[in-house]
């Protein structure tokens, strides 16, 4: 007996996740005026929220932006503390005093102001209304600070990409040409050994650069007048 063929049209977003089953698309999306694709339902709803405000998304979900948002987060457990009786009385019939402000040390600094106990850099870039308009980044989050700003063409910036301007009293006396972003700014600048070396052990992954580009790098850092 011959059976009837059903036509069956996948989720091309599920589809593109490794070992995934087939979910069935009921709706279809343009990701530009000749592409098409086809969305089950969670998918579609996904798309029409993050697709148009990608350039604005994707930033945030980068791994090292997501960790440091991470590190960011404070303890939300309350302290638990037995009161004694004559205590419980005594709450009962008076008001406590209320606690006294934090200051500026106990408080979290604001995104992008001066710190005095933080080696910091001076970002360039444009930033969001009401930000400083000298914008101080922390000198271990100055890559990630980088890659969270677009360049307007679908890229994102790369930390050496970025004229960081270090504080008056510190000075860059290290400098990264392994990698093909580093030498082609002239070398990523640290102020010691170890900031190098904790750069080359985490940024494996990145292009490396040929041994002219390394070269180029140290003529034009060379052709640069020293900075105190």
């Amino acid at each position: 007996m011959a059976k009837a063929l059903i036509d069956f049209t996948s989720c091309d977003w599920h589809a593109a996740l490794p070992d995934a089953p087939a979910v069935p698309a009921n709706h279809e999306r343009n990701l530009s005026p000749s592409a098409k694709v086809d969305l089950c339902d969670p998918c579609s709803w996904l798309f029409d929220l993050v697709y148009p405000r990608r350039d604005a998304i994707l930033p945030m979900l980068r791994p090292e932006v997501l960790d440091a948002f991470y590190r960011a987060a404070r303890d939300a457990t309350p302290p638990t503390r037995r009161a004694a009786p004559a205590q419980l009385a005594l709450a009962a019939t008076e008001t406590a005093p209320a606690a006294p402000a934090a200051d500026g040390k106990q408080r979290q600094a604001k995104p992008g102001t001066w710190k005095e106990d933080v080696v910091q850099v001076r970002c360039p870039l444009k930033h969001r209304t009401g930000s400083p308009k000298k914008y101080w980044v922390d000198m271990r989050n100055r890559t990630g600070h980088a890659k969270s700003h677009s360049k307007g063409n679908g890229e994102y910036y790369e930390g050496p990409d970025v004229d960081f301007v270090l504080q008056d009293d510190q000075q860059f006396t290290h400098y990264c040409t392994e990698h093909a972003a580093c030498a082609k700014n002239g070398g990523y600048g640290f102020i010691g050994e170890d900031g190098l070396r904790a750069h080359l052990t985490k940024c494996t992954s990145w292009p490396k650069a040929t041994q002219k580009d390394k070269d180029a790098a140290e003529t034009r850092r060379n052709q640069e007048p020293a900075t105190a």
